[in-house]
């Protein structure tokens, strides 16, 4: 009965395993890569092996003939076959084997080589050569060490398997199934051994069915069931997919439709010709409605790329005017030129501003302005809501940057356009302004107005340069409130080398500190500083400043600047030459004084107007003694250095109003108006000392030389004599005196006054 039960519950373990080897043959899939594909085929090569010999084993017992022990054989290799394919299919599934677990694999492995072999030899000695074969290695019953050794090393195997699997697979769809299969190989291989009359041991058969029966369901799962479960989600995934394609298609007519909407109205605003500032402010209206939010922004990248001008927003009341790059949000999207967005700004600092906490705003979206493939600024958007901005506005935003940035580019064309109209305009202004008038302080004051309007700058400065070359004098000042009159190179090094290269620059406000302080906290802090020169002859400079948002279009119009710098430089040379031709018809040339021309023409003005006003006027005539000595004596180069020295004496010592000229050789007159003949008197006897006690050239190029002057004075007094004198008396009453102080020795001064 035992026997029966035996046979059916092999034959049964046997159906499952052709079973198994089956579905695993035809289950693997030829998309794995060919290695894996291969390895699949063996292991079910090895079950259909280990069922082969199951079947030799039954086929092979014969209860006639004890001696016949082959279907022991074939059952021991049937065992280890079927541990090794177990062993070897939880091994392929690993991807990224552990150390561990490799080193239990090939341990299984070597002491599997190790039993087949015995048991291969023995299998080949089992007839008629029992007497070549090792007594050790000779199985004759199923007691035989060999049996129970193939038992052991089962178990191992079963059990490295089962740690394999629970360390690795624990979760895996099949791995329950694997697990019980392993513990019911286990307890056959355990129930074996305790009974190693294996045709009686029904326990270890049944067990054996259960492990078969369990690797069966594990099969059917991961070859059947699964795919067939991944199927129907693939097709509830496809379904769903073509849900999501409808809405998307809806979705993207919705887009469309708003693109084109949005794209007619940038349209409408490229072809209005509208100004930049209108275009900013039509644009940066149209982000906020058409991203549903309630503030927006708009700016312009700066020349060298390091921070943002705002230049349009809508809904920010205190909306800053410059916005550093550094490496916030802004500067992803210009360095990646991507849309970029913010879902809660709390987590993002360095973006939040005070306007924005005040509104309630959570988001933010920034896309990047773009022409001809360029970034030339960012357009933004906030939202009061968390997570207020998808991928969807992302893209849509990314498309208006683009068409926008053109809208802006078109737009700042036409005020280029525009803006050299202008300039030709000023230049025009400034050449009128020059060509007029020969005047400069009149040309510097009209010309700094001019260039401070080319520039729409808010403070400007106007300058002349003094003889020196170091000073200059504050001519013209707008919206300039500093008590300043002179200003000292010395004082502003770094103004002072910018002004070496006759070039106009653009610099910070703090290279001159009365501009500084000036400005806001948040102004752009800029100005422009203007020298006004010819050919390296520095003759003026102009300052300019910005308080508020600096335009970039403003900061790069340097060549402009230039132009109408070049026009005032010539047109103050102009006047610079006018003036020195005017001087040398007016003036002597060795001495620097007034000339006789120039004096005729003082003193006649000068004695209407003491008539008029009824004033005194005095006249000095004076006269060197002995000067044709002092010739002879050290020569006429020498005598002209006299003369030279003697004009700086007289130009030193006068009052601002009265005039010293050469009257002729080496006689000279003063005119003093405003001044009474005790007045004069007293500048005569002081110029008098000085010229007597002034060393003079002499022959060997010291100064030991001297000399006196003899001073005739003549004085007109409207309260002495109402009718005033003619040139020509004044000047004889004058020489009369000098005569008198000739002839009473010399070195002296004598007066007079006009009687009627």
């Amino acid at each position: 009965m035992l026997i029966i039960a035996h046979n059916m519950l092999g034959i049964f373990t046997i159906i499952l395993g052709v079973i198994i080897s089956f579905i695993t043959w035809h289950g693997i899939s030829k998309n794995v890569n060919h290695y894996s594909y291969l390895k699949g085929k063996a292991i079910s090569f090895f079950i259909l092996c280990a069922s082969i010999l199951d079947l030799w084993q039954l086929l092979s017992y014969s209860a006639n003939n004890p001696a016949d022990t082959r279907w022991i054989i074939y059952w021991m290799i049937a065992c280890i076959v079927w541990a090794c394919a177990i062993l070897y299919t939880i091994r392929l599934s690993l991807k990224t084997p552990q150390p561990t677990d490799t080193f239990l694999f090939y341990t299984a492995s070597l002491l599997l080589i190790g039993l087949l072999t015995g048991l291969l030899t023995n299998f080949n000695f089992t007839f008629d050569r029992f007497d070549t074969l090792p007594s050790f290695l000779h199985i004759d019953n199923a007691n035989h060490p060999l049996v129970i050794a193939t038992l052991l090393i089962a178990i191992s195997i079963h059990s490295i398997s089962l740690i394999i699997l629970r360390r690795n697979f624990s979760q895996y769809i099949t791995g329950d199934c694997m697990q019980i299969a392993l513990l019911f190989s286990i307890l056959s291989n355990l129930a074996y051994l305790s009974d190693i009359s294996i045709q009686t041991n029904v326990f270890a058969h049944l067990c054996k069915c259960f492990a078969y029966y369990f690797i069966l369901r594990a099969v059917f799962k991961f070859v059947i069931k699964h795919p067939y479960e991944q199927l129907l989600l693939f097709k509830e995934q496809l379904e769903q997919l073509a849900v999501n394609n409808a809405e998307l298609y809806k979705k993207s007519e919705q887009q469309r439709n708003l693109l084109e909407d949005t794209l007619s109205k940038i349209g409408t605003i490229i072809s209005s010709q509208l100004n930049v500032k209108d275009t900013l402010d039509a644009i940066a209206d149209m982000v906020t409605d058409l991203m549903h939010s309630r503030q927006s922004l708009i700016g312009l990248l700066c020349t060298n790329q390091t921070h943002i001008q705002v230049v349009a927003t809508h809904g920010i009341n205190t909306p800053p005017s410059v916005i550093p790059l550094n490496h916030c949000l802004r500067g992803q999207v210009i360095a990646q030129n991507i849309a970029l967005s913010i879902n809660d700004l709390s987590q993002h600092p360095d973006i939040q501003k005070p306007q924005l906490i005040f509104s309630s705003i959570q988001s933010m979206i920034c896309a990047p302005l773009i022409h001809d493939g360029e970034v030339i600024g960012i357009i933004e958007a906030y939202s009061s809501d968390l997570n207020a901005f998808n991928e969807s506005d992302l893209r849509f935003l990314t498309a208006l940057g683009r068409h926008a940035g053109t809208a802006i580019a078109s737009a700042m064309l036409f005020e280029k356009t525009k803006l050299h109209l202008e300039e030709e305009k000023f230049l025009s202004e400034i050449s009128q302004t020059t060509s007029t008038t020969i005047d400069t302080n009149t040309i510097i004051e009209h010309c700094t107005s001019h260039v401070m309007k080319a520039l729409n700058a808010d403070v400007a400065v106007g300058m002349l340069i003094d003889t020196d070359k170091k000073n200059f004098t504050i001519i013209s000042s707008i919206n300039f409130n500093y008590k300043l009159v002179k200003m000292n190179l010395d004082s502003y090094p770094a103004l002072a080398a910018l002004l070496e290269t006759f070039r106009p620059s653009i610099t910070s406000a703090n290279t001159f500190a009365p501009f500084a302080e000036l400005y806001d906290q948040n102004a752009s802090r800029y100005m422009m500083v203007l020298p006004i020169a010819v050919e390296q002859n520095l003759l003026g400079l102009i300052l300019l400043g910005w308080q508020h948002f600096v335009a970039p279009d403003r900061l790069n119009r340097i060549s402009f600047a230039f132009l109408m710098s070049q026009q005032i430089a010539l047109g103050l040379e102009k006047a610079h030459l006018y003036n020195q031709i005017k001087l040398m018809a007016l003036s002597d040339s060795l001495t620097g004084l007034a000339n006789r021309r120039n004096f005729d023409m003082f003193l006649t003005i000068e004695l209407k107007r003491s008539a008029s006003l009824k004033r005194p006027l005095s006249l000095i005539m004076l006269d060197l003694d002995k000067f044709k000595r002092y010739n002879d004596s050290y020569g006429h180069l020498t005598g002209d250095k006299l003369l030279s020295q003697l004009g700086q004496i007289l130009q030193y010592n006068v009052r601002n109003i009265d005039l010293p000229a050469r009257y002729g050789g080496e006689e000279f007159s003063i005119i003093l108006p405003e001044c009474s003949s005790n007045e004069a008197k007293f500048l005569g006897e002081k110029l008098r000392e000085i010229i007597e006690n002034e060393s003079f050239p002499d022959d060997i190029g010291t100064t030991t030389a001297k000399i006196t002057a003899s001073l005739g004075i003549a004085t007109y007094d409207p309260a002495i004599s109402a009718t005033p004198p003619s040139t020509e008396k004044i000047i004889e009453l004058a020489d009369k005196a000098l005569y008198q102080a000739k002839k009473e020795g010399r070195n002296r001064v004598i007066t007079s006054i006009i009687i009627s």
